[in-house]
């Protein structure tokens, strides 16, 4: 048995594979059958059920008695809450995103860089009876598609843009740009304007405006975005965006706590 009464599986080894496990769990696939938990896994069922036993004692995953499938428990939403610069980060922002939310009849983000993806950090849902539920807290897009996103991208190093690129841009609607040559085109337009409006390329009829949040360093460390219609948010969006004023207070805003 291991410290606390949870018995081990075997070395570290096991660590990764149940590591492996919970990572199988997303806002997409929240809930998930033994089966579907190997296969996202890459186990064997015996090794996985004997991990989502160990872990289900560990009170990291919960059981349907009924269904007998798995799902994260809410004890997995401490264990994030103790990472400490995220959290501070969420903490700064999310009276920022509801005023931003409340002000623009929009659902506001902070979306920071992880792993070549980009995590939503923290939502907020304005007033508005039409809401986006396109990018949830915890879940991931990839980093050519959607207004943080596509910032979070474009103010990495050149050599991790080009690592991006180089393993393949995925493609979430038609209007996803997945053309590498245009991609760095457009990313180099972000650095220069410190904005992006991205059009129906995460949801066809959906689009989002981001701005960069830096530290004291200068270094960008997340994206304050808010999506919602097209029509809402990008009419007459030229030469500056609708609410990129408002924005940009309040990235600044955050940034200024950063610091």
């Amino acid at each position: 048995m291991a410290a606390g009464g949870v018995p081990r599986v075997g070395g570290v080894k096991s660590v990764l594979r149940a590591i492996a496990v919970l990572r199988a769990f997303s806002p997409r696939a929240p809930v998930l059958t033994l089966s579907e938990v190997a296969r996202i896994a890459k186990l064997d069922k015996g090794t996985t059920r004997r991990l989502l036993l160990t872990l289900k004692e560990a009170k990291l995953i919960n059981q349907d008695p009924v269904t007998h499938r798995y799902s994260l428990s809410v004890d997995v939403l401490e264990l994030g809450s103790a990472v400490q610069d995220s959290r501070d980060l969420r903490e700064q922002a999310v009276g920022l995103l509801s005023e931003l939310a409340m002000s623009t009849g929009t659902t506001a983000f902070l979306g920071v860089h992880r792993e070549g993806e980009a995590l939503c950090l923290e939502r907020v849902d304005g007033n508005q009876p039409v809401q986006i539920r396109a990018w949830s807290v915890g879940a991931r897009l990839p980093l050519n598609c959607g207004g943080a996103p596509r910032v979070l991208l474009a103010y990495l190093p050149a050599d991790e843009i080009e690592g991006v690129i180089q393993r393949g841009l995925r493609a979430l609607t038609p209007k996803s740009q997945t053309d590498p040559g245009a991609l760095r085109r457009d990313l180099a337009a972000i650095r220069r304007r410190g904005w992006e409006l991205a059009i129906d390329d995460v949801t066809l009829g959906l689009a989002a405006l981001a701005v960069p949040v830096r530290n004291v360093r200068n270094e960008v460390v997340a994206a304050v975005s808010i999506a919602g219609l097209t029509q809402h948010l990008a009419e007459n969006r030229r030469p500056r965006p609708r609410f990129l004023s408002g924005l940009l207070s309040k990235a600044e805003q955050l940034s200024s706590r950063l610091r």
